[in-house]
């Protein structure tokens, strides 16, 4: 209180203010006064009032006075925690600031959600005492009427929302009750049910169907079914399930009918067709589910005209499922073994029809076969015709598929079809209808029997064993093994040879008889003299049996010579002296290079050791092959390796130029170079450098300075961030993610106010890579729509406050509320139900809960308020927009059609798909 009185100032003020307070306490106003105070910013008292006599010194102006003392009153706004600023100006108690700066969720204990946040405060607030109602968030009924009268309990928001009252889950509500709604039970309205309740007064029912449907159950009697009649029991569920009436999907005729299961065609028939419609008593009683004669007789007499067998005339049996099935009377499935005796139909009985084989009018076979394989009790007259000597044994010849299929094993006779005899006609070896052979061959191998001509043709001499060098394939194809006949296998270029070049035709002597398969003289003689006369006759010592151009001589087993490398294709001559092979030179050892080329060692360098192999190769005198690394310790690599010699040694002595202490210390040779580049640098070459050039520098910047180039850092030389020559840093920031000590002015043109955290948003790699994860961050992740947005379309620049806040990603309303009320006001607000965040465009597909895109509706309606006549609550809909009362296709056409209620939800019950004729039907 001291304090306020500081504010105050001097004496005279507090003078004033005690004395407004006595006059506010005391003297009463006028009713002037009364209206003046209510309406303007200030009071003015009306000249010689008593206010004015109390303030002679104002000249009657008392306004701030007032306001001061109002600062010294009780709040008239209750016990609250709010300043007065804000919600009023220094201007005067009203107007009210445009906005006001509390937040009614944060600053009391009732959050404003849904459509709270849309109300005025005088919907709750009928006077100035705002700190009552003093309520909890979920204390609904202290403000709204429970027009469930307590049935439901106290807790409204079990079911409601703040966002609408209609907005209800119903069918989860009512699934957790003992009543879960199924079928049709989910297109109907609550108060079809709950008839009697007043306003959503909803008490229990009864949950059994006949509770409801008694009325059904008594009107079956116009059915098919009376069941009254016929004293069904009123457990409907036991014969019917809830999507519909019609059609007792649920009904278990096996266990009622004593086992008579419906199976097949017996399924889609109606009761009517088998039990009398008034009681359902059987029309017929088949003694089980596998009797069909009981039923079908008729259809068994009637096969005398409408099917190819009368079955009655062929005494067939009356076990009908021998060759029917359930599903269909055409198409039987006779097991012909079983009804037969055994005779199976395969082959080309398959497709026979049943005359072909029963000719007789009792439908018996006149053939009579004694079993699966008599073939010649039906086929005796192609038997005669075709082979009349032959055995009847058919089936060891012939197939069942076909008569020409013949499968005869020609083995059984002793002599076995193979090769070229296997396509033979039977005639090229038997005459006459009983197939009499022409020659008898004593054995399989017996070919000279048959094949004497062509013997005595080619060589009359040769033994008679034809095998020894022919095949069964072809007379051609010869098999002769030379070797094991002679001794002499026929090898390389002996194999084309023609018998002719080495044999006397026709009794085959030899022109010349070599002692074994490796004695080459005795034949080829006269190309040994003529060659290399005096050399011995172990041809095979250097030739081959391919050619005799392909020696194969083993010079180094024979001479210690190898021949390697340049050596090899030398011709003979460039070593050794003709015709004796005398040698030219003679090395002490393969590797006494310097006897035969000391010519060559004393023109290229003098003083050298004469151990060449050290640097040369026996391919060719210019490849070296000298270990350099082995030698001096010094290996060549990179750009070193090309070098020649004299680039570091003095010729012809090779003195060194240079004489660097490793093979690391770049600078002993390379010191100018150093010096032209960064002469302050150290002299570790290699931790930039590498060998191959001077150019390629592969400085691990990362691991030497702790800040490695990634990104857009990686291209930029090395002024852009060090001066030069000493390379010292232009900026010099803590680490790699400290990017505003270098960017610093480019932070301050784009956002001077975001944090210089850069890589929550940017990459190295470009300053316009957006690596931004706004999901993450805000919990609000950018899908669809949102994506390709500029931050300013919800962002205010350059401090990116919200312009909207929505409560969630889901909560599409608060910043399109605008889009919401011109598109459709009084729809919920839960936008994702319909639309996607790729576009407003919506995706709701109404047709699989009622066809208005396709069918009789399509094009049928204007708005969703055409059928939906309630816009606060779209479960509810209404078919009497098109159809009214006395229209021709409502209650004229449904005169006949019992329970017949001129209601929305029964139009919908009976025509889920929109058609006049889908009565009944289930989608």
């Amino acid at each position: 209180m001291m304090n306020q009185w500081a504010l105050l100032g001097g004496g005279t003020w507090r003078a004033v203010v005690l004395a407004a307070l006595v006059c506010a306490l005391v003297i009463p106003v006028s009713a002037t006064e009364k209206t003046t105070f209510g309406k303007s910013k200030s009071f003015t008292a009306v000249p010689g009032s008593r206010a004015a006599q109390a303030f002679p010194l104002l000249g009657g102006r008392i306004a701030p006075p007032l306001r001061i003392v109002a600062g010294l009153l009780d709040n008239p706004h209750g016990d609250i925690k709010i300043a007065c600023e804000a919600c009023h100006t220094p201007e005067g108690w009203s107007p009210l600031r445009d906005t006001l700066d509390f937040n009614h969720t944060e600053d009391t204990r009732f959050a404003m959600t849904g459509r709270h946040a849309q109300a005025e405060c005088r919907s709750c607030h009928h006077d100035l005492r705002f700190d009552r109602p003093d309520l909890e968030p979920d204390a609904c009924a202290s403000c709204h009427l429970d027009v469930h009268q307590g049935q439901l309990g106290n807790s409204c928001q079990d079911c409601h929302t703040t966002q609408d009252f209609h907005l209800v889950e119903g069918l989860a509500i009512h699934a957790a009750t003992t009543f879960p709604l199924t079928g049709s039970h989910l297109q109907i309205s609550c108060e079809s049910c709950h008839t009697d309740e007043f306003d959503g007064a909803f008490a229990p029912l009864d949950p059994s169907c006949i509770g409801c449907h008694e009325a059904d159950y008594i009107s079956t009697s116009s059915g098919a079914v009376d069941h009254v009649a016929v004293g069904f029991p009123t457990s409907c569920e036991a014969c019917h399930n809830t999507l519909a009436f019609s059609g007792a999907t649920a009904f278990d005729h096996a266990a009622v009918s004593g086992g008579f299961g419906l199976v097949g065609a017996h399924i889609s028939l109606d009761c009517s067709a088998c039990h009398n419609p008034g009681d359902l008593e059987p029309l017929f009683n088949p003694a089980d589910q596998n009797d069909c004669f009981t039923c079908h007789e008729d259809d068994y007499n009637e096969t005398a005209t409408t099917s190819i067998l009368d079955h009655a005339a062929a005494n067939l049996p009356t076990d009908c499922l021998q060759c029917h099935t359930v599903d269909s009377w055409q198409g039987a499935t006779i097991d012909h073994p079983l009804v037969s005796g055994g005779f199976a139909l395969v082959g080309a009985h398959m497709n026979l029809d049943c005359a072909s084989c029963h000719s007789n009018p009792d439908f018996s076979v006149p053939g009579n076969p004694s079993s699966q394989n008599d073939c010649v009790a039906c086929h005796e007259a192609d038997h005669q015709k075709a082979h009349p000597n032959f055995p009847t044994t058919c089936l060891d010849c012939h197939g069942i598929d076909s008569w020409e299929a013949g499968a005869f094993d020609h083995s059984v006779t002793g002599f076995a079809l193979v090769g070229a005899h296997i396509d033979l006609d039977c005639s090229s070896c038997h005459v006459g209808p009983d197939n009499t052979p022409i020659w008898i061959p004593t054995s399989q191998d017996d070919c000279f029997t048959c094949h004497e001509d062509d013997h005595q043709d080619e060589h009359p001499n040769f033994p008679t064993t034809c095998l020894d060098c022919h095949t069964t394939d072809s007379w051609d194809a010869d098999a002769f093994d030379h070797a094991a006949t002679t001794g002499f296998g026929l090898l390389g270029a002996h194999m084309p040879l023609d018998c002719s070049s080495c044999h006397l035709r026709p009794g085959f002597e030899l022109i010349w008889e070599p002692s074994s398969a490796d004695d080459c003289v005795t034949c080829h003689e006269d190309d040994a003299i003529q060659a290399h006369t005096g050399f011995p006759t172990t041809c095979l010592d250097c030739h081959t049996t391919d050619t005799w151009d392909s020696g194969s001589f083993d010079h180094a087993g024979t001479t210690g010579f190898p021949l390697l490398g340049a050596h090899l294709p030398l011709d003979c001559s460039s070593c050794h002296q003709l015709p004796g092979f005398e040698l030219i030179w003679e090395p002490s050892s393969a590797d006494d290079c310097v006897t035969c080329h000391e010519d060559d060692a004393i023109q290229a360098h003098t003083g050298f050791p004469t151990t060449c192999q050290d640097c040369h190769s026996t391919d060719t005198w210019d490849s070296g092959s000298f270990d350099h690394s082995g030698t001096t310790g010094f290996p060549l690599l990179g750009a070193h390796l090309p070098l020649d010699c004299s680039s570091c040694h003095i010729l012809p002595g090779f003195e060194l130029i240079w004489e660097p202490s490793s093979a690391q210390d770049c600078v002993t040779c390379h010191e100018d170079d150093h010096q032209d580049r960064h002469p302050n640098f150290p002299t570790t070459c290699l931790d930039c450098h590498t060998t191959d050039t001077w150019d390629d520098a592969t400085f691990d910047h990362g691991t030497t300075t702790g800040f490695p180039l990634v990104g857009a850092h990686m291209p930029l030389d090395c002024s852009s961030c060090h001066l030069l020559p000493g390379f010292e840093l232009i900026w010099d920031p803590s680490s790699a993610d400290d990017c505003v000590t270098c960017h610093e002015d480019d932070h301050q043109n784009n956002h001077p106010n975001f944090p210089t955290t850069c890589l929550d948003c940017h990459t190295t790699d470009s300053w316009d890579s957006d690596g931004f994860d706004h999901g993450a961050t805000t919990g609000f992740p950018l899908l669809g729509a949102h994506m390709p947005l500029d931050c300013s379309s919800c962002h205010l620049l350059p401090g990116f406050e919200l312009i909207w806040e929505p409560s969630s990603a889901q909560d599409c309303v608060t910043c399109h509320e605008d889009d919401a009320n011109q598109a459709h006001t009084g729809f919920p607000t839960t936008c994702r139900d319909c639309h996607t965040v790729d576009s407003w465009d919506s995706t709701f597909d109404h047709d699989p809960i009622f066809p208005i895109y396709s069918g009789r509706h399509q094009g049928e309606w204007a708005t969703c308020q055409t059928c939906h006549t309630d816009p606060g609550n779209f479960m509810t809909f209404s078919c009497f927009t098109c159809h009214e009362h006395n229209r021709p296709d409502t209650d004229d056409r449904h005169r006949d059609v019992g329970g017949y209620v001129y209601e929305s939800n029964a139009c919908y019950s009976c025509h889920p798909n929109g058609r006049s004729d889908d009565l009944g039907r289930v989608r």
